[in-house]
Order: structure tokens, then C-alpha cells, then sequence
């Protein structure tokens, strides 16, 4: 049996249901990147309202807040650790829909198509942070430490290879100054991203007082 059907039945209602709602906003989050990023570096058309998607995330975490607020109120001394750990969590989730919509506000900055070389470098970290989002999704969901550090291992280079590739841009001059803008834009609301996805996924892999509450720009 997987931990989260172990979770569901065993755990309060109020907690059961917050746990389903973080796992709605990874969900969601995740939609709202694969069409934001495709907006910015494929030169897609948006199909989705990023704006709805978001405040489904953002009324999310605050029925999460509620429910865990009623629920120490009722019983403070049951799920004390699990419901400080959501509380934690739920912050990345909503940022990463906040993300979401800065990828395609940095595409309307844009004065031209996104099709020089310097782009694809951005695309192949696209898809690795794609990759975390199912690895930070299992490892949330099965209590999978392995699937954690997973996630958080490929934060590391990400966020590596993206400070690389900031500084090189920083040395270019066949670059004009709006693309340079655009692709450092996104190279930084690349790095947000996984440093959020890498922090939910710390929630299963590090204890409590070892967790990120407060995300950073790396």
C-alpha cells in the first residue's frame, strides 16, 4: 500500500484533506509552467488563463491555512510536526504559480522570437525542472526519500548551470539589450522554480528544523 493511501486513512480529516489540496497545487503548478515556459521559449501561444489557474492555487493554500488552523485548534497535540510541514510546503507551491505567471509577463517584455542559440540552453533546463516536478509529486506522495534527494540533486545543478549561464550572458556583446533582459529573466525564474520544488521535496528528506520556510532566488 502506498503512504498516501496509509496517510488517508489513517490521518484527520482536516490533515487528509489539506495533503489532497498541496497535492492539487503541485498539479496545477505544473500545468501552468509547461504553458508558461512554452510561451517564453518555444514561442507558443498561451492556452490556458494563467490567471484562473493561479487563484485556484492561491485559494488553495489559504483553505490549507484554515484547515490546519482548525485543526490545532481542535487537537494541538496530534499531527503537530505534519501540519508546521504544510504550512512550510504550501509557500512553494503557491510561488511556483507566481512563477508561472512571471515566464509569460517576461515573453510580452520580449521584442522579438525566441530562436537564437542562447535560448536552448534554457530549454534543456526547462525540462529538467519538468522532471522534478513528477519527482517532487511521488516523493510527496509516497514518502519516497530517494525520489526526494532526487529532486533536490537536480536542484543543485540547475541551479549551478543556470549561475553559469547568467555569467556568460553577462560577458556577451553580440546580445542586444532586451534579449539579454529576457534570457536573464528567465534564467533566474528557472532557478525559483526548482529552488521550490526542491524544498517540498526536502519536506520528505530532511527533518523539520532543517527545512526551507522562507524561499530565496536560488
Amino acid at each position: 500500500m502506498l503512504f498516501f493511501d496509509r496517510f488517508r486513512q489513517s490521518r484527520p480529516p482536516l490533515i487528509r484533506q489539506a495533503f489532497d489540496d498541496v497535492c492539487l497545487m503541485l498539479n496545477v503548478s505544473h500545468r501552468m509552467y509547461v504553458e508558461a515556459t512554452a510561451a517564453l521559449l518555444e514561442n507558443e501561444i498561451l492556452q490556458i488563463d494563467l490567471e484562473a489557474e493561479d487563484e485556484i492555487v492561491n485559494r488553495k493554500e489559504r483553505e490549507i491555512r484554515r484547515a490546519i488552523y482548525e485543526h490545532l485548534s481542535r487537537r494541538p497535540q496530534e499531527e503537530l510536526e505534519l501540519s508546521l510541514t504544510l504550512l512550510c510546503i504550501i509557500q512553494d507551491a503557491e510561488r511556483i504559480g507566481d512563477m508561472a505567471k512571471s515566464f509569460a509577463e517576461t515573453s510580452e517584455l520580449a521584442h522579438k522570437t525566441r530562436i537564437s542559440p542562447q535560448v536552448l540552453p534554457l530549454r534543456t533546463f526547462r525540462d529538467r525542472i519538468g522532471e522534478m516536478f513528477s519527482w517532487t509529486r511521488e516523493s510527496f506522495a509516497r514518502k519516497d526519500e530517494l525520489e526526494a534527494r532526487r529532486a533536490m540533486e537536480a536542484h543543485t545543478g540547475v541551479k549551478r548551470g543556470l549561475s553559469v549561464y547568467v555569467s556568460d550572458l553577462a560577458d556577451r556583446r553580440d546580445l542586444d539589450p532586451n534579449e539579454a533582459v529576457v534570457l536573464t529573466l528567465a534564467a533566474r525564474l528557472l532557478s525559483r522554480t526548482s529552488s521550490h520544488l526542491s524544498n517540498i521535496a526536502s519536506s520528505v528528506a530532511l527533518p523539520f528544523d532543517h527545512l526551507r520556510c522562507s524561499p530565496t532566488w536560488t
